[in-house]
């Protein structure tokens, strides 16, 4: 009987802890998500700034169309910040060095979403802003919970990927709006599913997950993905100035 007692006791002591160190885990995950949700609010709200300067501010504007080789210098900082980002976790994950980083590649992109902006009508820019913040906000909630694991998929949104890059490529020698069209949606297609795909491995409760230490490559990954949305519905549904 005293055996039987100490066993329950035993095993009630075993589920506290399990309990705890569950709850522990929780925490430390919601911390995680917290902390990568704002660095894309800031990585977002500069790439909002830079856009809103150069649409409304006719001197910065003029400075841009007149400086067109400043896209050289944007585009090897791009390459220089992201490749160590993704390709080497250690510095993705030492302070300061990873936050500056990601400093200097959130300023590159929005050199290339102003630019390609002011082609646009400023209403046309809006609308297209808008329709980026509903479509992010409904994926992320179907992300969230639906029961599917989209982390699964990574191979078949590689391969997607690569397809649209080959299409893209050929349609910088095959002008045709039908074809630029097909790329567009096609691209916001895939984009969509790496958003879902990235909201749950950050979420960490599917196959697969991002690690608590790897904050700016989650921040990294998912800010790309909003930037390209936001991208292909201006495209898609913006009116290019005359």
């Amino acid at each position: 009987m005293d055996v039987d007692i100490k066993d329950e006791e035993k095993f009630e002591e075993d589920n506290i802890e399990n309990q705890d160190e569950e709850q522990i885990k929780i925490k430390i995950r919601l911390g995680f998500i917290r902390k990568v949700y704002g660095i894309i609010f800031i990585q977002v709200l500069i790439t909002t700034i830079c856009t809103y300067f150069a649409v409304t501010k006719l001197a910065v504007s003029s400075f841009l169309i007149n400086n067109p080789n400043l896209w050289i210098i944007a585009f090897i900082g791009l390459l220089a910040t992201e490749i160590p980002i993704i390709c080497c976790r250690r510095v993705a994950r030492k302070v300061p060095i990873n936050y500056i980083l990601l400093l200097i590649f959130t300023l590159c992109e929005s050199y290339f979403v102003v630019s390609l902006t002011l082609e646009f009508e400023p209403m046309s820019v809006l609308l297209a802003a808008g329709l980026t913040v509903v479509v992010v906000l409904g994926l992320t909630i179907y992300a969230m919970f639906t029961k599917s694991d989209i982390t699964l998929c990574g191979g078949t949104l590689f391969v997607f990927s690569l397809l649209l890059l080959i299409l893209s490529i050929v349609g910088i020698f095959f002008r045709n709006y039908f074809f630029q069209t097909l790329i567009d949606c096609l691209g916001l297609l895939l984009f969509s599913a790496y958003l879902i795909y990235d909201t749950q491995m950050l979420m960490g409760n599917k196959s697969k997950k991002f690690s608590e230490d790897d904050y700016i490559f989650a921040a990294l990954q998912i800010y790309l993905d909003i930037i390209y949305l936001f991208l292909k519905i201006m495209k898609l549904f913006g009116k290019k100035k005359k």
